[in-house]
Protein backbone atom coordinates (compact mmCIF):
# COMPACT_ATOMS: atom_id res chain seq x y z
CA UNK A 1 0.00 0.00 0.00
CA UNK A 2 1.30 3.46 -0.91
CA UNK A 3 1.47 5.67 2.15
CA UNK A 4 1.01 9.33 1.26
CA UNK A 5 0.86 10.89 4.73
CA UNK A 6 1.56 10.08 8.37
CA UNK A 7 -0.72 9.95 11.38
CA UNK A 8 1.05 13.08 12.64
CA UNK A 9 -0.04 14.89 9.46
CA UNK A 10 -3.68 14.14 10.24
CA UNK A 11 -3.32 15.71 13.69
CA UNK A 12 -2.53 19.06 12.02
CA UNK A 13 -5.81 19.26 10.11
CA UNK A 14 -7.50 22.58 10.90
CA UNK A 15 -11.12 22.19 12.02
CA UNK A 16 -14.10 24.51 12.43
CA UNK A 17 -14.27 28.25 12.03
CA UNK A 18 -11.59 30.68 13.10
CA UNK A 19 -11.93 33.36 15.73
CA UNK A 20 -11.02 36.86 14.57
CA UNK A 21 -9.44 39.03 17.25
CA UNK A 22 -8.62 42.67 16.64
CA UNK A 23 -5.55 43.95 18.51
CA UNK A 24 -4.90 40.68 20.39
CA UNK A 25 -3.17 41.25 23.73
CA UNK A 26 -3.52 45.02 23.57
CA UNK A 27 -5.62 47.41 25.62
CA UNK A 28 -8.25 47.70 22.86
CA UNK A 29 -8.50 43.93 22.15
CA UNK A 30 -11.86 42.92 20.67
CA UNK A 31 -13.23 39.64 19.38
CA UNK A 32 -15.05 40.24 16.10
CA UNK A 33 -18.37 38.52 16.13
CA UNK A 34 -20.70 37.00 15.76
CA UNK A 35 -19.62 36.10 12.26
CA UNK A 36 -21.03 33.80 9.59
CA UNK A 37 -19.26 31.54 7.13
CA UNK A 38 -15.88 31.50 8.84
CA UNK A 39 -12.90 33.60 7.85
CA UNK A 40 -10.73 33.43 4.74
CA UNK A 41 -7.15 34.64 4.56
CA UNK A 42 -5.26 35.05 1.31
CA UNK A 43 -1.58 35.91 0.84
CA UNK A 44 -0.67 36.70 -2.76
CA UNK A 45 2.95 37.04 -3.88
CA UNK A 46 3.88 38.95 -7.03
CA UNK A 47 6.46 36.67 -8.66
CA UNK A 48 8.43 37.89 -11.64
CA UNK A 49 10.32 35.59 -13.96
CA UNK A 50 13.78 36.83 -14.94
CA UNK A 51 13.94 36.69 -18.71
CA UNK A 52 17.21 35.51 -20.25
CA UNK A 53 18.45 34.32 -23.62
CA UNK A 54 17.73 30.62 -24.13
CA UNK A 55 14.91 30.53 -21.52
CA UNK A 56 12.63 27.54 -22.10
CA UNK A 57 10.07 28.46 -19.44
CA UNK A 58 9.89 29.00 -15.71
CA UNK A 59 13.37 28.40 -14.32
CA UNK A 60 14.30 27.67 -10.72
CA UNK A 61 16.62 30.34 -9.32
CA UNK A 62 15.50 32.81 -11.99
CA UNK A 63 12.46 34.24 -10.23
CA UNK A 64 12.08 37.09 -7.79
CA UNK A 65 9.31 38.15 -5.44
CA UNK A 66 8.66 41.83 -6.11
CA UNK A 67 5.70 42.37 -3.77
CA UNK A 68 3.23 40.55 -1.57
CA UNK A 69 -0.33 41.44 -0.57
CA UNK A 70 -2.84 39.84 1.78
CA UNK A 71 -6.55 39.95 2.65
CA UNK A 72 -8.65 38.77 5.57
CA UNK A 73 -12.32 38.27 4.63
CA UNK A 74 -15.04 37.77 7.22
CA UNK A 75 -18.79 38.33 7.33
CA UNK A 76 -19.96 40.07 10.50
CA UNK A 77 -23.46 39.95 11.95
CA UNK A 78 -22.64 42.48 14.67
CA UNK A 79 -24.04 45.93 13.91
CA UNK A 80 -22.53 47.82 16.84
CA UNK A 81 -21.42 51.35 16.03
CA UNK A 82 -17.80 50.32 16.69
CA UNK A 83 -17.97 47.43 14.22
CA UNK A 84 -19.78 49.46 11.56
CA UNK A 85 -17.14 52.19 11.89
CA UNK A 86 -14.45 49.62 10.98
CA UNK A 87 -16.18 49.16 7.60
CA UNK A 88 -16.12 52.91 6.88
CA UNK A 89 -12.57 54.26 6.61
CA UNK A 90 -13.90 57.75 5.77
CA UNK A 91 -16.16 58.05 8.81
CA UNK A 92 -15.89 59.30 12.38
CA UNK A 93 -18.04 58.66 15.42
CA UNK A 94 -19.01 61.43 17.82
CA UNK A 95 -18.00 60.10 21.24
CA UNK A 96 -20.88 61.89 23.01
CA UNK A 97 -23.77 61.01 20.68
CA UNK A 98 -22.25 57.81 19.18
CA UNK A 99 -23.41 58.99 15.73
CA UNK A 100 -21.27 57.91 12.74
CA UNK A 101 -20.79 60.62 10.11
CA UNK A 102 -18.84 60.93 6.88
CA UNK A 103 -15.49 62.62 7.45
CA UNK A 104 -13.38 64.80 5.18
CA UNK A 105 -11.46 63.43 2.22
CA UNK A 106 -7.68 63.19 2.15
CA UNK A 107 -4.99 60.98 3.65
CA UNK A 108 -6.42 58.21 5.83
CA UNK A 109 -5.42 58.67 9.46
CA UNK A 110 -3.06 56.02 10.89
CA UNK A 111 -5.54 55.33 13.71
CA UNK A 112 -8.01 53.92 11.15
CA UNK A 113 -5.68 50.95 10.56
CA UNK A 114 -6.20 48.02 12.94
CA UNK A 115 -2.78 47.30 14.42
CA UNK A 116 -3.20 43.51 14.38
CA UNK A 117 -5.87 41.14 13.13
CA UNK A 118 -5.35 37.65 14.53
CA UNK A 119 -7.19 34.60 13.26
CA UNK A 120 -7.07 31.72 15.73
CA UNK A 121 -7.85 28.23 14.44
CA UNK A 122 -7.81 24.84 16.12
CA UNK A 123 -6.09 21.66 14.92
CA UNK A 124 -7.28 18.09 15.50
CA UNK A 125 -4.52 17.62 18.09
CA UNK A 126 -6.06 20.48 20.17
CA UNK A 127 -3.23 22.90 19.37
CA UNK A 128 -3.81 26.23 17.66
CA UNK A 129 -2.59 28.02 14.58
CA UNK A 130 -2.48 31.81 14.96
CA UNK A 131 -2.28 33.92 11.82
CA UNK A 132 -1.46 37.56 12.55
CA UNK A 133 -1.95 40.32 9.99
CA UNK A 134 -0.67 43.85 10.57
CA UNK A 135 -2.29 47.24 9.98
CA UNK A 136 -5.54 46.08 8.41
CA UNK A 137 -8.02 48.43 6.78
CA UNK A 138 -11.36 47.61 5.15
CA UNK A 139 -11.17 49.17 1.70
CA UNK A 140 -14.27 47.69 0.09
CA UNK A 141 -17.84 48.84 -0.18
CA UNK A 142 -20.05 49.13 2.88
CA UNK A 143 -23.30 47.21 2.47
CA UNK A 144 -26.04 47.14 5.10
CA UNK A 145 -29.05 45.02 4.15
CA UNK A 146 -32.29 44.69 6.10
CA UNK A 147 -34.42 41.84 4.77
CA UNK A 148 -37.36 39.81 6.12
CA UNK A 149 -36.46 36.73 8.16
CA UNK A 150 -32.74 37.46 7.79
CA UNK A 151 -29.91 39.13 9.63
CA UNK A 152 -27.73 41.87 8.25
CA UNK A 153 -24.43 40.47 7.04
CA UNK A 154 -21.79 43.03 6.25
CA UNK A 155 -18.62 41.94 4.56
CA UNK A 156 -15.31 43.02 5.99
CA UNK A 157 -12.29 42.62 3.78
CA UNK A 158 -9.33 43.78 5.80
CA UNK A 159 -6.24 44.45 3.75
CA UNK A 160 -3.00 44.36 5.76
CA UNK A 161 -0.55 47.17 5.05
CA UNK A 162 3.15 47.74 5.26
CA UNK A 163 4.37 50.81 7.10
CA UNK A 164 6.90 53.28 5.82
CA UNK A 165 9.48 51.32 7.86
CA UNK A 166 11.22 48.91 5.47
CA UNK A 167 11.31 46.25 8.21
CA UNK A 168 7.51 46.03 8.48
CA UNK A 169 5.78 42.76 7.61
CA UNK A 170 2.22 41.95 6.55
CA UNK A 171 1.83 38.69 8.43
CA UNK A 172 3.18 35.97 10.70
CA UNK A 173 1.91 32.44 11.36
CA UNK A 174 2.67 30.52 14.54
CA UNK A 175 1.68 27.40 16.46
CA UNK A 176 0.43 27.60 20.04
CA UNK A 177 -0.28 24.93 22.63
CA UNK A 178 -2.97 27.15 24.18
CA UNK A 179 -5.65 29.47 22.88
CA UNK A 180 -4.72 33.05 23.79
CA UNK A 181 -8.37 34.06 24.34
CA UNK A 182 -9.85 31.12 26.24
CA UNK A 183 -13.02 32.49 27.81
CA UNK A 184 -14.82 31.18 30.87
CA UNK A 185 -12.04 29.06 32.38
CA UNK A 186 -11.03 29.46 36.00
Amino acid sequence: MLRVFTENDTKKIQIDEGIVVLNLGQENERILGPTRGGVEMTITPEIRDIDFDGRRGKTMGMQTIDAEDATVKVVSLCCSQEDLLRALPNAVMDEDTKVIKQDNFGVISNDKYIKTIDVITQMLDKTYKILTFNYGLHEGAFTYKAAPKAENEHNLEFIPHYTIDDASRLYSIKDSETCPITVGTE
